[in-house]
């Protein structure tokens, strides 16, 4: 195996949660009477915490921050999770990677609750040694915390691990941490996006991932 461990990103990566995200961020700002907003800001956003999105999307401040996070992950966590679902062959390939002694790992800026929620309805949760969300790491995507915990966590060297993401700022984590990074098109941001981010590998489907671990 080339790679002992992927660190996975959820949103757009193992999961397609675009509309999810989309439709708890109209319900936020109706709550909250925001009526100037652009949904093309927020797909670009998505990947990253929610208090930069609500900063940059919303331009809210620090006082109604907190507000807005909790409206969004209770109506996010009740109504909408239920409607996302795993992109094609995700689940197939989990499975084969973890009985292949693949050590799996999400880094997602996704709260961990929803994340441990979703990985349990999928039934891919028990797959995972560890789900790092939002509140695993000080600072946030592209920041490289999250992986430089889980590379420490298991003792593995940079050249042992794969970030494997949807965006920009997944591959750019991963290149703060000296990992190599692999970006896939099916996401949130184009291919061409992820070339010129200088993403060590880019894959159209999941299942590439296959013959790149096993390189």
């Amino acid at each position: 195996m080339k790679y002992k461990t992927l660190i996975l990103d959820f949103d757009g990566t193992l999961a397609d949660t675009r509309e999810s995200i989309i439709q708890t961020m109209r319900f936020v700002a109706e709550t909250l009477s925001i009526k100037d907003f652009d949904e093309a800001l927020i797909k670009s956003l998505i990947g990253l915490p929610l208090k930069t999105t609500f900063e940059r999307a919303f331009a809210l401040d620090e006082k109604t921050i907190p507000e807005a996070t909790l409206i969004y992950r209770q109506h996010y966590n009740e109504i909408v999770i239920n409607s996302i679902s795993l992109f094609p062959s995700v689940k197939e390939t989990l499975f084969d990677l973890h009985q292949k002694g693949v050590n799996l790992t999400v880094a997602s800026s996704k709260g961990k609750a929803s994340l441990i929620k979703i990985l349990q309805k999928q039934n891919v949760y028990h797959l995972f040694s560890f789900v790092g969300g939002e509140e695993d790491a000080k600072n946030k995507k592209p920041a490289p915390d999250i992986v430089n915990l889980i590379m420490d966590m298991y003792e593995y060297q940079p050249s042992e691990c794969l970030v494997v993401g949807d965006t920009t700022f997944d591959i750019e984590m991963g290149q703060r941490a000296y990992v190599d990074t692999c970006g896939v098109t099916y996401g949130n941001n184009t291919k061409a996006t992820l070339e010129k981010q200088k993403a060590n590998y880019i894959i159209d489907n999941f299942q590439d991932l296959q013959g790149i671990v096993s390189q």
